[in-house]
């Protein structure tokens, strides 16, 4: 064999190496991607709640519920359990275009608080308010009681109420 052959050899040898090499990879798995979650499982948890200058309040618990409404669409709904330390209740959230993390409270039907005396709960839409923004929620609602409070055997109450939540992580 030739002094050129021999290199000609040595030289395929070399490339055939190199794209073994580089030939021989491990196949990958694909990676299921997690996907992101939905802004109302963003907003769901459990949330210290304080008045407007920074005083404890109560703790509640906001829970993202998804079911379908009475056409067979989905909704969203929170689950917001001791909310103004007394009240129970589930309300359905809707979508604003203009406050993308707008959360409802209130309104609808009559709300019983832990004694079982009767309220009216409702919220206004506001950019300042209401919404969830960096886990806290500037929580701004009417309560009231005065559809109820002579049947109901108590003083008459009403309240434009502010409250900031934080979550808790």
């Amino acid at each position: 064999m030739s002094l050129i052959q021999k290199k000609s050899l040595m030289m395929l040898v070399c490339i055939a190496g190199i794209a073994l090499l580089f030939g021989c990879n491990k196949d990958k798995t694909p990676t299921t991607a997690t996907p992101e979650p939905t802004k109302w499982e963003q907003i769901a948890g459990h949330y210290k709640v304080y008045d407007t200058t920074g005083v404890y309040l109560y703790e509640m618990d906001l829970i993202h519920k998804t079911g379908f409404n009475t056409f067979g669409l989905p909704e969203d709904s929170l689950v917001f359990e001791n909310f103004d330390g007394e009240f129970n209740f589930t309300t359905q959230q809707v979508e604003f275009s203009n406050i993308p993390m707008y959360v409802r409270i209130g309104g609808g039907d009559t709300l019983y608080d832990s004694i079982n005396n009767r309220w009216k709960l409702s919220d206004g839409i506001s950019d300042y308010y209401n919404n969830w923004n960096n886990d806290t929620i500037k929580l701004r609602f009417n309560k009231t009681n005065i559809n109820y409070y002579i049947e109901d055997v108590t003083p008459y109450y009403a309240c434009n109420c502010k409250q900031i939540a934080v979550k808790q992580h």
